[in-house]
């Protein structure tokens, strides 16, 4: 992670209305309060009584973020193009787009939560790169051996076809419920048989097994994906023209 702009901005939506990401732009070693009651407001205009006056500390460091939730109902870890995980504490979290869901309700609210309001904190790193070492700096559950001769690159109709079955699950910013597009549906959009939708994702698959995916997994499980993201076969989304800065933060 470079040492290029950094944003942290809130994001919250509730059914039938949804609220532009605001925040600011922070230099290396700034440290911002976000909450009910922080520097940078969450839960209060999408309220949300749950969520602690004081929910996160965030410091943009030279490589990273260096996160500190104190949410009482705790927090999910949302990387861009990677799983969700239940995050508490202090961590140390290196990753272009990251997404934290600070949770409101009852504590066993997971990462999909029924939950029809949701209230983001979206740190936004734009001249990031993925790397294989992943979103966090402790050693992932599963641990994946990227080959030394690492496959060639996506052909224009496999990133195609992966990017729409996984759509939902590479917005940013997240919505949340995210599911992969069945192979039928995605096969109508781009116009051609589900035989050749899934042709192309099999190339897309066998990457991922080179890349030390774990195991073989069906077309829309997102587990190859994953495996894709964290190798960089699949780049980030690019800068977001929707960050604004309100008045009362400037």
């Amino acid at each position: 992670m470079s040492a290029g702009e950094r944003w942290i901005l809130a994001y919250e939506y509730e059914p039938g209305r949804s609220c532009v990401p605001v925040g600011l732009s922070v230099e290396v070693g700034r440290t911002l309060v976000v909450g009910r009651e922080g520097e940078l407001r969450l839960g209060v205009e999408v309220l949300n009584r749950g969520i602690s006056r004081k929910a996160i500390e965030v410091t943009a460091a030279e490589d990273g973020w260096d996160i500190n939730v104190l949410n009482l109902n705790g927090a999910m870890l949302h990387p861009w193009g990677q799983a969700p995980q239940r995050i508490t504490g202090r961590q140390f979290l290196r990753w272009p787009r990251l997404a934290i869901r600070l949770l409101g309700g009852a504590k066993r609210q997971g990462p999909d939560t029924s939950d029809p309001a949701h209230h983001w904190l979206l740190l936004e790193a734009d001249t990031a790169t993925v790397t294989t070492q992943g979103p966090r700096a402790q050693p992932p559950t599963t641990t994946w051996t990227v080959s030394p001769e690492p496959p060639l690159p996506l052909s224009g109709p496999q990133e195609e076809a992966v990017r729409l079955v996984f759509n939902e699950l590479l917005q940013w910013p997240p919505r949340l419920p995210a599911q992969p597009m069945q192979l039928d549906a995605a096969a109508r959009r781009l116009g051609i048989g589900e035989s050749a939708v899934r042709e192309r994702l099999r190339h897309v698959h066998e990457r991922a097994v080179r890349l030390g995916l774990h195991r073989r997994v069906g077309l829309t499980n997102p587990d190859y994906l994953y495996v894709l993201v964290q190798a960089g076969y699949l780049a980030p989304p690019a800068f977001a023209a929707y960050r604004r800065t309100p008045a009362w933060l400037r």
